[in-house]
């Protein structure tokens, strides 16, 4: 394939006043995630893509020396340049657009160790899931970002914003949006928002009435269900199953859904990724009842193994989804700025709406954001703490064989900050016991059965939630070995109340 044919035909759209240097490097990195380019599939030479392109060997050099810096193309002596098989962010980094000053001065020294973890990190115990590495995130920078949009800060810039955001963010998430996740939208369907449950409860009011039923997973993200639990709605709790939400079993339970709530990139607390027959289910349910579907993209941003399947917004050709991030799980739940992406039918409700309910983020902060965006700064934040959570993941695996085989189970996963840890029949308590003997050792391990609203399984002691990314290895293997006293102490008053009526039985 001429790719001046095909993935860069667009490359001298004259409406982009993008440096050409910049412009190719996106095209380039987005047909690579996006598959139009294969793993790989060797590119032409440089000189032979200059003269395709029509543009200077030097750019096309750049473009290239950059991609391959990244991770995307790897150079072989004697035989060419091609694409990686194994992507260094598949779905995870932005499209980072650098201000052209960036865009053409010498690559950025590496970045300084980390600062030491914040006192509210020291906090944390271990297993708490749903949490980054605070240690991992460069808060100098942030606070030289923050300082200089401050500085900046006057006039219109110390009141709201405007009725969906800061634009300039707006345009930059569109495009970070497009290239790690494939959704398609305009910068005007992209609302910034306070924070995630923000984001739940303006859906709420702008797409339910007091008696509407809404689709909840379950189990499922506590939450969603505290959210939409006490507003006035009805609430179907829709079982799970290996794929995610069942739109047969939700169809059967409450047909006249208005709503459906779903996290297919990363289920909590079960675990795994909604396979693409399922996901076209999903929007087959919607299309036929007329109802909308939220995505809440929890996790779904770490993934670890093979491609990623695009987010349910980049296929749905029938704008009845909604799609919401946020910052918390993958920099620090401090940074609560979250965004929500509607369909183009609701963008003038929607930025109505948020007007109204005073959802305004102050513009500085989204400043610094945007900034953090397009240096290049949270692409690289995602692909250094992408590896470092797969070798914490691989820390607990390998702690929880040596300390619990045969108590709890626990299985690697390809995505999210947590595990499932199924208990074993011969643990001696279920999840909801074990999850309060572990809170008297200062351990959190938070049970299943917490997050269900219906009864579990009958005979099944159930699961519990291991969150790994915030804790060193070593960290994880200590608490490995406080959990396992506590598994030792469930099984031994277990023995004891198995052979405490045999004592007391008169002998013959």
């Amino acid at each position: 394939m001429k790719l001046s044919q095909g993935p860069l035909l667009s490359l001298f759209d004259g409406s982009d006043s993008t440096p050409l240097q910049q412009r190719l490097f996106d095209r380039l990195r987005g047909a690579i995630v996006n598959g139009a380019i294969r793993p790989g599939e060797r590119l032409p030479s440089t000189r032979t893509l200059a003269t395709d392109l029509g543009v200077s060997r030097n750019t096309v050099v750049a473009a290239i020396d950059r991609l391959t810096s990244e991770g995307y193309l790897e150079a072989r002596i004697g035989s060419g340049t091609f694409v990686c098989r194994s992507l260094p962010d598949d779905a995870m980094a932005p499209a980072v657009r650098l201000a052209p000053s960036a865009a053409t001065r010498a690559p950025a020294t590496p970045p300084k160790p980390a600062v030491p973890v914040p006192a509210a990190g020291a906090e944390l115990l271990p297993f708490e899931p749903g949490v980054p590495a605070y240690d991992q995130f460069d808060i100098d920078t942030w606070r030289r970002l923050l300082a200089k949009r401050w500085r900046d800060a006057g006039g219109l810039l110390l009141g709201n914003d405007t009725a969906g955001g800061w634009m300039a963010l707006r345009r930059v998430l569109a495009g970070h949006l497009q290239t790690s996740r494939g959704i398609a939208c305009d910068p005007e369907q992209i609302l910034i928002l306070p924070d995630r449950r923000s984001g739940l409860e303006f859906v709420a009011t702008l797409l339910l009435t007091t008696g509407d039923t809404v689709w909840l997973e379950e189990p499922g993200c506590p939450l969603q269900a505290l959210t939409f639990t006490h507003r006035g709605y009805n609430v179907a709790h829709v079982p799970v199953d290996a794929d995610g939400i069942d739109p047969e079993r939700g169809a059967r339970l409450a047909p006249d859904a208005r709503l459906a709530l779903v996290t297919p990139g990363w289920q909590f607390p079960m675990g795994g990724t909604m396979p693409l027959r399922r996901r076209m289910a999903v929007l087959a349910w919607a299309r036929r009842s007329g109802a909308w579907l939220l995505e809440d993209d929890r996790d779904g941003g770490y993934r670890y193994t093979g491609r990623p399947l695009p987010a349910l917004q980049g296929l749905d050709e029938n704008e009845r989804v909604l799609h919401l991030g946020a910052l918390d799980n993958t920099l620090v739940p401090a940074l609560r700025l979250a965004w929500l992406v509607v369909p183009s039918s609701l963008v003038g409700a929607a930025q109505a709406l948020r007007a109204r309910m005073g959802l305004h983020v102050p513009l500085p902060e989204q400043m610094a954001v945007h900034d953090f965006l397009t240096e290049g700064h949270y692409a690289s934040h995602l692909r250094r703490t992408r590896r470092l959570y797969a070798e914490r993941q691989q820390a607990l695996l390998f702690a929880a064989d040596r300390h619990w085989s045969g108590a709890i189970a626990v299985e690697a996963a390809g995505s999210g900050l947590h595990l499932l840890g199924r208990l074993m029949p011969g643990v001696g308590v279920d999840d909801t016991g074990l999850s309060a003997l572990a809170a008297q050792a200062r351990i959190a391990l938070p049970a299943v059965s917490a997050c269900r609203r219906g009864p579990g399984i009958a005979g099944d002691p159930g699961a519990v939630i291991l969150g790994y990314a915030a804790f060193t290895p070593e960290r994880l293997t200590r608490a490995a070995e406080r959990l396992a006293s506590v598994i030792d102490k469930a099984r031994s008053t277990q023995t004891h109340r198995v052979m405490a009526p045999r004592r007391l039985v008169p002998a013959e």
